[in-house]
């Protein structure tokens, strides 16, 4: 019985792990469609590089992060490639006056990232 209650501790600690992996996702594109709100353009142009920014993130995490990547680039490749991600969102936020913010982000992306290395 206890094996039992152990797996299912496990899997959802790793649900938990993922689901915030998923939620700062969806912090990265919120922060580029922030830039797109900030930027000195038109209502309508900004609504629309919003969009172009979020869904050419998406693409790349997509082709290289997901699970289900086309392209293969390596454990180095896909950490830099993700830090490069949670480093931009946190310079969008500090630049847009949202310092705690961004520190919070990277504090629990970093704390994130640990927890599904050791999950894994």
């Amino acid at each position: 019985m206890s094996e039992r209650i152990q797996r299912r501790g496990g899997q959802t600690v790793r649900a938990t792990v993922l689901g915030i992996r998923f939620s700062l996702k969806l912090c990265i594109l919120a922060s580029l469609a922030i830039f797109a709100a900030h930027l000195d353009v038109t209502g309508l142009v900004q609504v629309l590089l919003g969009l172009v920014f979020c869904v050419m993130s998406a693409a790349v995490w997509g082709a290289f992060l997901s699970p289900k990547r086309k392209h293969e680039i390596g454990l180095a490749g896909r950490l830099a490639l993700e830090a490069a991600f949670f480093a931009g969102a946190a310079l969008i936020l500090a630049y847009v006056g949202w310092p705690v913010s961004a520190l919070a982000l990277i504090a629990v992306a970093v704390a994130d990232r640990i927890a599904l290395a050791l999950i894994s």
